[in-house]
């Protein structure tokens, strides 16, 4: 009996999300018809895959690109980025905290979900979430691993834009994307449909963006002469698998920092309002690009030890503290709040 009232309870919240879909080529509602769902504003047809909607009106180059290569390397995500640290942890749960602190009783929607990493923190509390991707295979993955987990009750998913999210004004309580706005073309639309989608009063949570900061151009500088002299040596004939094995990840995003300034400016543009801005990771910063490339010019799964991971990240906690140091830090973690000003429609950004 308790097994079929869970059924009938996760078909009604499929249900009541399904209400909220707006076509993201015409903006007019879509409805479920048989195995895809059509829209009768433009007659755009959208498939499922493996029960998935893929809500995305057609894709440019770049796009494509960027689901495709994502899609790529999905059962290998959690290991690239080294997911299972203790670094990630706390600063995903510290970046996810005000909409934790909303309770159970909520609807979130995540832009760019990946594997469903921090859609699991949120599940765990009892929210209903919507897991959304550009890259179906990252969707598919966060789905089977949700599955593993048994968290998949209130968790739906969708292949969608997030320049482009298909759902309807004010549909959620909070919003958030992580690690992914740098991504984008355009991110003052996605922080702009952000907005739209919100609840007024809700949250809107902009997490681990790369900081931009003129010296580390340097470093890289210095690595490339450092790599083309050590290819004049010893030629590049001994470096070959290594050299397939970072082409192959090579990640084909626009390369996209935002100083301080940027990503508050990019903010206001919005029409948001940021409660918070959080300067994260200093010397983890350098850790976890060092193991990543680690991870991508070897076949080994490279980890640090937690405790002396720990050691780091109090470092980090009191580096953030110095006035003018934040200003140095790998990432931005920014708490905002729709105040309901200002909003709108899609047709004004397009």
């Amino acid at each position: 009996m308790k097994k079929k009232n869970e059924i009938e309870e996760t078909n009604k919240n499929l249900i009541d999300i399904e209400s909220l879909l707006l076509c993201p080529n015409c903006s007019h509602r879509i409805e479920k018809r048989k195995e895809v769902f059509f829209c009768e504003g433009c007659g755009a047809i959208y498939p499922l895959v493996n029960n998935i909607p893929v809500l995305i009106k057609s894709l440019d180059k770049r796009k494509l690109m960027e689901a495709r290569y994502h899609s790529s390397v999905s059962n290998i995500y959690k290991e690239l980025h080294q997911l299972r640290s203790y670094r990630n942890i706390y600063y995903h749960l510290q970046s996810l905290k005000p909409i934790l602190e909303l309770g159970s009783n909520v609807r979130v929607l995540e832009l760019g979900c990946g594997i469903g990493y921090d859609t699991t923190f949120l599940l765990k509390k009892g929210q209903t979430v919507v897991a959304t991707d550009i890259a179906i295979g990252q969707v598919l993955e966060a789905k089977k691993e949700l599955v593993k987990k048994g968290l998949v009750k209130n968790a739906h998913f969708y292949a969608a834009d997030a320049e482009r999210i298909p759902f309807a004004d004010e549909s959620f309580n909070a919003t958030l994307i992580t690690a992914a706005l740098h991504h984008l073309e355009h991110p003052a639309k996605a922080l702009s449909e952000m907005k739209r989608c919100t609840k007024k009063g809700g949250i809107i949570i902009i997490a681990m963006e790369p900081n931009r900061y003129e010296w580390l151009g340097i470093i890289g500088y210095g690595f490339t002469i450092f790599k083309k002299i050590t290819f004049f040596l010893f030629g590049k004939k001994i470096f070959k698998k290594t050299l397939n094995r970072t082409e192959n990840w090579r990640e084909p995003n626009i390369e996209r920092t935002f100083s301080k300034k940027e990503i508050l400016d990019l903010i206001k543009e919005a029409g948001l309002y940021h409660e918070k801005i959080m300067g994260i990771w200093f010397t983890c910063g350098f850790i976890h690009w060092l193991i990543t490339l680690f991870n991508k010019i070897s076949t080994k799964n490279w980890y640090i030890n937690r405790d002396i991971e720990r050691f780091f990240l109090l470092l980090d906690e009191f580096l953030a503290k110095i006035p003018g140091i934040n200003y140095f830090a790998c990432n931005w973690t920014v708490w905002c709040r729709n105040r309901g000003m200002g909003v709108r429609s899609r047709k004004q950004y397009s």
